[in-house]
């Protein structure tokens, strides 16, 4: 199976109801995908999504739980995981109300510690998707680090992301490399930039497909395929006026051709 997978989020405008998932799940095996990241809405029939990914031969790579619900949901959850026969499980952001202290960070990785002793027990890998914000100072360290540090590395993991890695100020390759203990998927989101604005401080960027903006493809994808990455997932926010469908057919031929 392909190792190259889709972050849904791309797709939103295209999955209002199972009928356009349908479609549109079609169209993605007709690209070459062979596995996604789909968030379930809790109004969707999960047997009918699982019956629609069965029948185009689409594995989902992981499930999604807000991470303040693990707990209460942590049946129906798990549950879900056994019917995509899935070990991982998506969470959203930090609180906001945490993220302006390394006291937050902390709180935030012990709390998650204590709500994923039952996804423990049953092999379930909590995964963090972490944005530009987590890289924020509070002495020598950053809310990343902190909540890295503190957070329990058997169940706890990040999906580390390119495109954020890039915009928190950090060299992607070394902290794909410093941190290859703690991951097994990565979000491929490139880094691009628009036209100049009129104030020239200003930073125009662009969400672009993989291999369309500057980031340094090569030695990235060397460092992921020496860590033993099981999920690359293609991510783009915002298409900018782009076909959705032509922009992640562009990304999966670059990976492709890039011998993932």
């Amino acid at each position: 199976m392909s190792k190259i997978s889709l972050q849904m989020y791309t797709m939103r405008e295209h999955t209002g109801s199972l009928a356009s998932l349908e479609t549109t799940v079609e169209r993605l095996a007709g690209i070459g995908f062979e596995m996604l990241q789909y968030s379930v809405p809790e109004n969707y029939d999960v047997a009918e999504v699982k019956r629609i990914f069965d029948r185009f031969g689409m594995k989902n790579d992981s499930l999604y739980c807000d991470s303040l619900a693990l707990q209460e949901k942590s049946g129906k959850v798990l549950s879900q995981c056994e019917l995509f026969d899935t070990k991982y499980v998506r969470l959203d952001s930090i609180p906001v109300g945490l993220t302006s202290s390394a006291a937050g960070y902390k709180m935030y990785a012990h709390y998650l510690n204590d709500v994923a002793k039952e996804y423990k027990k049953q092999g379930v890998k909590l995964l963090y998707h972490f944005h530009a914000f987590e890289f924020i100072r509070f002495g020598n360290t950053t809310g990343i680090e902190i909540f890295l540090s503190e957070s329990d590395p058997e169940v706890i993991q990040i999906i580390p992301d390119t495109h954020r890695i890039h915009s928190g100020g950090r060299n992607i390759c070394r902290f794909l490399e410093t941190y290859k203990e703690r991951y097994d998927y990565v979000h491929f989101k490139d880094f691009g930039i628009a036209s100049r604005e009129e104030t020239l401080e200003a930073r125009p960027i662009l969400y672009a497909p993989v291999g369309e903006g500057n980031l340094e493809w090569d030695d990235i994808i060397a460092v992921c395929k020496k860590n033993g990455v099981k999920s690359y997932a293609i991510e783009q926010d915002k298409c900018n006026g782009r076909n959705a469908f032509d922009c992640v057919a562009s990304s999966f031929r670059f990976m492709k051709n890039a011998g993932i």
